[in-house]
């Protein structure tokens, strides 16, 4: 069931400045700072909603298709929600019963510390790897269609973009990152608390932090509440002549999550939410016709989502509020 509109306002503005104060946002959405905050935290306490932070795009993404053992895919699931390797766990309707997003410092910390688990779990038969060589678009990007382009031109002004390249990582970085990513609102009061600094001093490492892409942040939200029921997650070959054109198309729509270019059989996948399995059809339609020489291997719904970076979820796609921090790039 969709939200009230309302509430989709809100989140809107938090997917678009996540870190914005209640004044700031009342200011540009034209509400009462004290009505957001009842709203946000309504909507938080009931895993409708929540901002999360996680380390940005330096390092390797991987994506796992797992085939279990028959009446062995309860455990499995429960094991791999369990890894703070792992950030993102979901059931799928095609040959993979499970598909993973691995997130690594680097493809040697995958393969030396991920992979070796995976093989020698007794209830797994198969795995099947791809790994990410470009990322265009991320879950960060995706945007409800509520605010108007006035209001979005507003609450954009009030979220600092990645401006220069990282330098010295920041003293506490990993700790930092566990905080926010357990509550992206987090204070520089409870970030210093963790870290054992200044608040003064968490809040100057927040902001290079995220200024330089250290640190991503994004407003998630329960699937079921969205409009958007229906995962699907395509795998397809571009020539490398017709990429752009692919990815200028892909990015065009609001609910994009995942945009990529990978190792294996195929060369490219992409993730969306849509309204209706019929909105495949006219997705895959529109590629063709952007970029002819794409062909479509395989699009695979999602049954369930278990785990969203590192979050757990209950079956209405709703948040338990319980999450399993663990360092890696950003991922769907």
């Amino acid at each position: 069931m969709e939200l009230p509109a309302e509430d989709l306002e809100l989140i809107h503005a938090l997917q678009i400045a996540p870190r914005a104060t209640w004044t700031q946002l009342g200011a540009a959405l034209g509400r009462h700072p004290t009505t957001l905050a009842a709203r946000w935290e309504r909507l938080r306490a009931d895993g409708r909603a929540w901002v999360t932070g996680h380390p940005g795009s330096q390092g390797c993404a991987t994506f796992i298709g797992l085939e279990c053992r028959p009446g062995h895919r309860a455990e499995v699931l429960e094991r791999l929600c369990a890894s703070s390797q792992i950030a993102t766990v979901e059931e799928s309707a095609r040959a993979a019963d499970v598909r993973l997003t691995v997130l690594t410092r680097s493809w040697q910390q995958l393969a030396r510390d991920v992979l070796p688990l995976l093989r020698a779990d007794p209830a797994i038969l198969r795995t099947q790897v791809t790994v990410t060589t470009r990322l265009y678009a991320i879950g960060n990007n995706w945007r409800l269609d509520v605010l108007t382009p006035d209001q979005q031109r507003r609450v954009a002004a009030l979220h600092p973009e990645a401006l220069r390249p990282p330098g010295a990582t920041p003293t506490g970085l990993t700790e930092m990152t566990a905080v926010l990513q357990r509550d992206g609102r987090a204070t520089a009061a409870q970030i210093a608390a963790a870290t054992g600094t200044h608040p003064t001093t968490a809040a100057r490492q927040l902001r290079e932090a995220i200024e330089t892409g250290l640190i991503a942040l994004r407003c998630e939200l329960a699937q079921a509440h969205c409009g958007y029921p229906v995962p699907c997650q395509w795998y397809v070959r571009v020539p490398p002549a017709q990429l752009e054109a692919a990815v200028r198309y892909l990015r065009s729509f609001r609910t994009l999550r995942l945009c990529a270019s990978t190792t294996g059989d195929t060369n490219f996948t992409f993730f969306m939410w849509l309204r209706t399995p019929e909105d495949i059809l006219d997705v895959e339609a529109g590629l063709q016709a952007t970029a002819p020489g794409v062909q479509v291997v395989e699009s695979d719904v999602g049954v369930r989502t278990h785990k969203r970076m590192g979050w757990l979820l209950r079956d209405d796609t709703t948040a338990t509020g319980e999450v399993v921090t663990g360092p890696g790039p950003a991922a769907p």
